[in-house]
């Protein structure tokens, strides 16, 4: 049987404190201050343990000097390999030669022919580094020397050389980054590009963040041959409820640049507020309500879309319209009351200004929740809103609408049928101020409406069990009679002269959003299929039919179908049937299949409507697949076509190649953008990209892209 020798060595206060020193092996011996222990023995210090072939530790001076098959484990943060390894326990200065270090945190390993460390400093000869197997990386970083902060969790290399598959692909003088997820500030990710139109291309974003609750991105960018800007987001996160971020951006063409393309802007600049509070009262009035409160605002303004088009190199993840809406939203919703305000604001970037553009600013809102009577056969709630209409140059106007829905309800036939008869009183007042801009200034005179509807309803939820399935049917009938109207003023004006058809483009018809009264007949069926708990069918259907003095017409058939075919297989549609022109007006599918490995969809939207007596109708489709061959390759496409005008508006095709250091990516893609130009604010510039990404896992990587057309 081997001897185990145990020595247990407990420093002096002066040294090491109360620390303890322990090392086990097969073989110990003690002489005088010096301890010797070998057969592949282990040291225990602290958070760390060594171990390796022979040990010897003197205890005057701490040393410890470790030689063969050197490994050190420090709590949840490296391993390291040697050969030979000198510790010294007091002043923490160690010394390993060579030297490999696995970080545990990051994946990353570094490997070099020796190494110097005190505390958490570790000086580093040269080596290499990466984030791959060791035994074969696919990439490496080669570096002449270099030193890492353990503490700090940052890694400064330099004349760094990064090596892909043994070939030396780029170089650069230094390079540091961190090895954790630590917010920090320096420099983000860059996008390169090139374009015979716009030259070179290149975005450093620029990471600041000095404080836990606020960091600032800055991205400037220059295109070579059309000009240069800088976009820069704001975030921050104020109170434990709250949060927000604020872009701004500005970018000037070069004049020749401008000038080719007929650009209306040779600057183009915007910002954009995006903000959400939970609770305000609370946090910022000290209002100790029983209900919450709440504050958003999205807001955004530009001089034109190329503000939108210059923010990213992929602009196909720009989001481009030409209408620009910011709101700001501010409530309190109680248990028996909600009241809110609600600012809206319209930017049309095809006009050459909004002067005549009406906005509402503010809604003010009040709702009056249900409440129950007559063992709840009786309900009675209110609705009120006061609206105000702003334009600079134009009649301006102060709307009020009221709104008090009394329901009787009750179960017939032992709680198979329901019952209901709604009195719906509501009213409309709107009164005006300011200068028109046509001559129908004795037009403009306050209005007065209100109304008051009857509606009788019947309905049923039927469910019936079988096997494996349950079915649900919920039929629904209802009629609507119109009852009385009182028209006074604006309203009575305009209802009498019946000119303010859709389509109408009488100024004075802007405030005019009535419609005519008529009884209307409602009939709804919606079928409902659940197989082990889980949706796998609804269907609703409805149409409407509308009587008044004119006579009787057929609302549109409206059906809406959600189908989960098989667990791989889905089917969205939803249409619309104009009885009168004996066509479809609207229609939306959706066919979507995943199974894990392969995804692909197919969407096609169209309407058909009439404006002003002429059909206008869209036909859009999109289809996007991706198949993940195996746990390293994905390909992907996309296109969407807009079939009235004959036009791609995108398309894209690419692989992904995936692994735990590295991801490669290639795109080819194609985006149609709007631009605004002197001869038109609808004018749209067609793009075709290459884009080839590059990530070398946990450091970082970049992004080119090289135009192959457009402007």
């Amino acid at each position: 049987m081997r001897n185990f020798g145990w020595i247990s060595l407990v420093a002096s206060t002066l040294l090491l404190g109360s620390d303890r020193v322990e090392l086990v092996g097969t073989h110990a011996d003690m002489n005088g201050s010096t301890a010797y222990a070998g057969g592949n023995p282990v040291m225990l210090y602290q958070d760390q343990i060594m171990s390796a072939e022979e040990m010897v530790y003197d205890k005057n001076t701490t040393v410890v000097e470790a030689k063969g098959s050197v490994n050190v484990f420090k709590a949840n943060q490296y391993h390291i390999i040697s050969d030979y390894a000198r510790y010294n326990l007091t002043t923490d200065k160690r010394y390993s030669k060579p030297y490999y270090m696995l970080d545990q945190a990051s994946g990353n390993w570094l490997s070099t022919e020796e190494a110097e460390a005190c505390e958490n400093e570790i000086d580093l000869s040269s080596g290499a580094v990466s984030g791959c197997e060791s035994t074969d990386p696919l990439w490496k970083i080669r570096f002449s020397s270099a030193n890492y902060d353990t503490e700090a969790m940052w890694l400064n290399l330099f004349n760094a050389r990064l090596v892909i598959n043994d070939v030396p692909v780029f170089y650069l003088p230094y390079f540091g980054y961190p090895t954790d997820r630590t917010r920090r500030s320096g420099l983000l990710i860059p996008s390169f590009g090139w374009s015979n139109s716009e030259g070179f291309y290149y975005q450093q974003p620029i990471y600041l963040a000095p404080h836990n609750w606020w960091d600032l991105e800055l991205r400037p960018q220059i295109r070579t041959s059309r000009g240069e800007g800088m976009y820069a987001d704001f975030r921050f996160v104020d109170t434990l409820s709250s949060q927000g971020s604020i872009r701004v951006g500005y970018f000037k063409e070069q004049a020749a640049y401008a000038e080719k393309q007929d650009l209306a802007n040779q600057k183009h600049y915007g910002y954009e507020v995006d903000y959400i509070h939970k609770a305000p009262l609370r946090e910022w009035f000290g209002v100790n309500l029983a209900g919450e409160s709440g504050l958003y605002v999205d807001g955004a303004w530009m001089n034109d879309v190329d503000y939108l088009n210059l923010q990213k190199s992929d602009q196909t993840q720009n989001v481009t319209s030409n209408q620009v809406m910011s709101r700001i939203n501010a409530y309190y919703n109680g248990e028996d009351h909600y009241v809110g305000a609600y600012f809206k604001h319209y930017q049309y970037l095809d006009l050459a200004n909004n002067d005549r553009t009406i906005q509402t600013i503010p809604t003010l809102h009040y709702h009056r929740y249900l409440q129950t009577f007559l063992e709840d056969h009786l309900l009675i709630n209110g609705e009120a809103t006061a609206t105000h209409y702003y334009r600079p140059d134009g009649k301006r106007a102060i709307q009020g609408d009221f709104s008090v829905p009394v329901v009787l309800q009750t179960a017939l036939l032992d709680e198979y049928l329901d019952a209901s008869y709604t009195m719906n009183a509501s009213s409309r007042v709107i009164s005006f101020y300011g200068n028109p801009y046509s001559d129908d200034t004795n037009r403009y005179e306050q209005g007065l409406y209100a109304q008051l509807d009857h509606t009788f309803a019947l309905s049923s939820t039927l469910v019936r069990p079988y096997e494996s399935y349950v079915h649900a049917i919920t039929p629904s009938v209802s009629y609507t009679a119109a009852g009385s109207r009182r028209y006074s003023g604006y309203y009575e004006t305009f209802h009498s002269s019946q000119e303010c058809i859709p389509g109408n483009t009488n100024p004075a018809c802007e405030y005019y959003t009535l419609n005519e009264p008529s009884d209307t007949l409602s009939l709804g069926l919606n079928n409902y299929l659940f197989e082990d708990g889980k949706q796998i069918l609804a269907d609703r259907l409805s149409q409407n039919f509308r009587f008044d003095e004119a006579g009787s017409y057929y609302g549109e058939l409206q059906n809406e179908l959600e189908w989960q075919i098989t667990e791989a297989v889905s089917f969205y549609n939803q249409t619309s049937y104009h009885h009168d022109r004996n066509r479809i007006t609207k229609e939306q599918n959706s066919l979507r299949y995943n199974n894990g490995v392969v995804s692909a969809g197919i969407n096609h939207y169209y309407t058909d409507q009439l404006l002003n007596n002429q059909t206008v109708y869209s036909s859009y489709w999109t289809a996007d697949a991706a198949y993940q061959y195996n746990r390293n390759y994905r390909i992907f496409g996309s296109v969407a076509y807009d079939y009235r005008e004959d036009l791609m508006k995108t398309s894209e095709i690419g692989f992904l190649y995936s692994r735990r250091c590295l991801d490669f990516g290639l795109r080819l893609v194609q985006n149609r953008r709007p631009i605004l130009t002197n001869a038109s604010a609808n004018d749209s510039v067609n793009d075709s990209y290459i884009f080839i990404t590059i990530v070398l896992k946990p450091v970082g990587g970049s992004e080119f892209n090289y135009k192959l057309s457009g402007n």
